[in-house]
């Protein structure tokens, strides 16, 4: 306690006018400080002092806004990956009120629209790296991953299942179990972010996630798809 208030002070009267002249910015500093300290060093060897120079504060003015890394951590998922979250199952709310004729009109443009839209976000390496994260330390946080299943993951399963479901009931794509089609779906993202994150070679550039989502859309859509018998 008493360091956190030494390094408070020093905040206080020392030459840190980064955050005087940005208050209001400090809580972004510090997530931006903390997921290059993550993405450098891992969760668990990054160090708050660390995350605090990276964002130019002092270590007690980290703990002003988060107790823990894993505070940290989850106000990191909160801004990177609930976004897209909530963007997904706005598409696939659309789609499910849309007239026929609408962009959102029918499953295959939904899903099409959907999994641009998320692969384009989730493989910028900045984003990337807080799933990587979240699987890494799966053991370490139970209740983190069950919270992050429940807002996360269950949501966007949820409405990339609802517009399957659509497509199936409209007569568009034939007879599926649309579970394990959706499962199917989103397998190459989750595939994809490990590869990255994890198998790609120093010098090895990762495919550009058009290119990816291209591939994986026509070959779905392709095998998805109810096709007319002559």
């Amino acid at each position: 306690m008493q360091s956190k208030i030494g390094d408070l002070k020093n905040d206080l009267v020392g030459d840190t006018p980064r955050w005087r002249r940005k208050p209001d910015q400090r809580p972004k500093d510090i997530l931006d400080g903390a997921l290059t300290e993550f993405r450098a060093k891992g969760f668990k060897g990054a160090r708050i002092e660390d995350i605090a120079a990276q964002a130019g504060l002092s270590k007690g003015s980290v703990y002003l806004y988060f107790d823990s890394k894993e505070d940290i951590l989850k106000a990191l998922v909160d801004s990177t990956v609930k976004p897209i979250t909530e963007a997904l199952n706005g598409f696939a709310t659309q789609s499910l009120i849309a007239l026929p004729e609408a962009p959102l009109g029918n499953a295959a443009n939904t899903l099409r629209t959907m999994l641009h839209f998320a692969a384009n976000k989730i493989l910028d390496p900045k984003i990337s790296a807080v799933p990587l994260m979240i699987i890494a330390e799966a053991g370490n946080f139970p209740e983190f991953i069950q919270t992050y299943r429940d807002e996360v993951m269950e949501i966007v399963m949820a409405a990339v299942e609802s517009v399957i479901s659509k497509g199936i009931s409209s007569g568009e794509f034939r007879k599926l179990d649309p579970h394990l089609t959706m499962r199917s779906l989103m397998g190459i993202m989750i595939m994809q972010i490990i590869w990255n994150g994890v198998f790609l070679r120093a010098n090895e550039k990762p495919i550009p996630a058009e290119e990816l989502m291209n591939a994986h859309i026509d070959l779905f859509l392709n095998g998805a798809c109810a096709h007319q018998e002559n």
